[in-house]
């Protein structure tokens, strides 16, 4: 198993074990007993559906044609002490992207990519290029937010930490301390 120690402003960010991973896990071990709320954003290389807001807009092509994209979704609410599968299928990309969101005020040391956040429960695909394929015409798209519920959801930007998630497939456990 591969394991991450991110932390706060306060501390360093270490690694341990030489594999990759199959699954994500997020845990909160801050002993000061704060909670977090966490995203978790992944690549996604051929998706035939986008989804653009927090409402589940999407857009969709039918094979062979795809997109590719930066899937980010989120909430997660972690109180001490607790973990969160953030995702669980084998996934060939290298890196990922995580944001913390921390009671005491602290922030995860080295996040500096920025992603599309909403107040809501969300998965949101960013960064998006395509449709791939047989595709006429211009073939490069950019993802939008659109407002859908009542009230309607806000949307920000927020700072990800990178996480270097290898080129095997094993266990990452990323602990935020």
């Amino acid at each position: 198993m591969r394991k991450w120690m991110s932390s706060s402003v306060l501390g360093a960010v270490t690694l341990a074990s030489t594999h990759a991973f199959a699954w994500v896990e997020i845990c909160n071990i801050k002993a000061n007993g704060a909670d977090m709320y966490v995203t978790y954003a992944y690549y996604e290389p051929n998706t035939t559906t986008l989804v653009t807001d927090a409402c589940s807009s999407s857009s969709s092509v039918s094979p062979p044609q795809y997109y590719t994209a930066w899937r980010n979704t989120g909430w997660w609410h972690l109180t001490k002490n607790q973990c969160a599968r953030v995702y669980t299928p084998a996934i060939s990309n290298r890196y990922a992207y995580v944001y913390a969101q921390i009671s005491d005020g602290s922030s995860l040391l080295n996040a500096n990519v920025p992603f599309t956040v909403t107040n809501a429960v969300f998965g949101l695909d960013q960064y998006w290029n395509g449709p791939f394929g047989s595709c006429s015409g211009e073939c490069v798209g950019q993802s939008a937010t659109g407002d859908c519920a009542s009230p309607a959801p806000s949307y920000y930007s927020v700072n990800t930490l990178q996480l270097d998630q290898g080129s095997n497939n094993s266990n990452l456990t990323l602990d935020i301390e």
